[in-house]
């Protein structure tokens, strides 16, 4: 099977990796491996953000909105389509949700429909707004001028979820740069990846102490017995950054691979498959392969892919707000994000893939869209 998250061989490559360490660290968290990540990462990322790691991608939307949270500004804008943590965890610390739609052509949270929708809701429930999560779905990102013009205007916060799209850019600069602040994500499936999980905050350089004290349970790292604040334990392991440090020197050689393989598959399927139409000033990180095709033909596709041994999966078959504890406090018109969770379909496009599997790819896709009517 030609899989979309190449796991297996990652895990042949942990040996390797761990075989070669070779440090005299004795701090498990808090100590030089972490320091040298966050160094690098802004090297590398070219971001004028300082950063700071965490446990989880999760922890970092968390640590992130319980820094922002104030009694008066208790709901948060974003979009219907994403992983749950987007809306699980501001629902879990408190806030309302309100979704605005998706643009149909790229799937982002629709810029246009969130500046009408400011301009024309009531002052009671606009006086409580705090801020806009906006997705930066299977690494592609929107109009971020436009972003924060818009946020700006009404006096609200913008907060990026960079979890797939580390190293995507916007008009030649990293896109985390356009949002007061970003997270991201080192689960095993994103673009740099950790053997387990890992988060990362970018943020002004002002909130770093504040951010270093919220993930070690409020105090600092010189006198532990004085708690300055309520916060959690999320520190990134040490062992887990000297495997982010030794991958992260390959990140601009995923990039230019990612981006490679999205070239060829563009080339040869944009005939076949309704594919994202991105901004022309943003750069995708080419983290995952992502289009589009009719309903009624999604479920003989996924099932002709499978028996052809290759994965192609919906990630985000059920929108947000069909969860039941993900419910937005105003009902929004979402009919787009509606069409995209049934007809958007993912397929392996992986830095790592071969010539071979490139093209077996490709041809089983042509074959099923030239074949469609005897397939059905």
């Amino acid at each position: 099977m030609i899989n979309i998250f190449n796991l297996n061989n990652s895990a042949k490559n942990l040996k390797n990796i761990v075989n070669k360490i070779n440090f005299n660290e004795t701090a498990w968290v808090n100590g030089g491996e972490i320091k040298n990540l966050e160094k690098q990462t802004r090297k590398i990322l070219k971001t004028k953000k300082e950063v700071c790691t965490c446990n989880s991608g999760s922890d970092a939307l968390l640590l992130t909105l319980q820094h922002l949270k104030r009694k008066d500004k208790d709901i948060i804008i974003t979009t219907p389509i994403s992983y749950i943590a987007s809306s699980s965890i501001a629902k879990f610390l408190g806030y309302e949700i309100i979704y605005i739609d998706v643009d149909i052509n790229n799937y982002l949270l629709d810029l246009d429909k969130l500046d009408n929708f400011l301009k024309n809701i009531n002052k009671k429930i606009k006086s409580r707004i705090a801020g806009v999560i906006f997705v930066e779905l299977f690494g592609n990102t929107g109009d971020l001028k436009k972003l924060s013009k818009i946020c700006n205007k009404y006096k609200i916060w913008s907060l990026g979820d960079c979890a797939q799209s580390l190293g995507t850019k916007y008009n030649n600069k990293s896109s985390l740069d356009y949002y007061d602040f970003a997270i991201s994500s080192f689960y095993p499936t994103k673009i740099i990846s950790t053997y387990g999980d890992g988060g990362i905050i970018f943020l002004p350089k002002k909130f770093k102490n504040k951010f270093e004290m919220l993930k070690n349970n409020g105090h600092n790292l010189t006198d532990k017995t004085k708690c300055e604040l309520l916060g959690i334990n999320s520190r990134l392991d040490t062992i887990q950054a000297y495997i982010l440090n030794h991958k992260i020197k390959n990140f601009k050689n995923y990039l230019i691979h990612n981006k490679k393989n999205f070239k060829i598959y563009n080339k040869n399927l944009k005939n076949f498959l309704k594919l994202p139409e991105l901004n022309k000033k943003s750069s995708t990180n080419g983290y995952l392969y992502s289009f589009r095709i009719d309903k009624k033909l999604v479920k003989n596709f996924l099932n002709f892919m499978k028996i052809n041994g290759i994965e192609a999966r919906q990630f985000y078959a059920r929108s947000l707000p069909e969860n039941k504890v993900l419910k937005p406090i105003i009902k929004t018109d979402l009919r787009n994000a509606k069409k995209c969770s049934a007809e958007i379909i993912s397929i392996p496009s992986r830095a790592s893939l071969n010539n071979y599997e490139k093209n077996k790819i490709l041809d089983t896709i042509k074959n099923f869209f030239n074949n469609s009517n005897k397939i059905n």
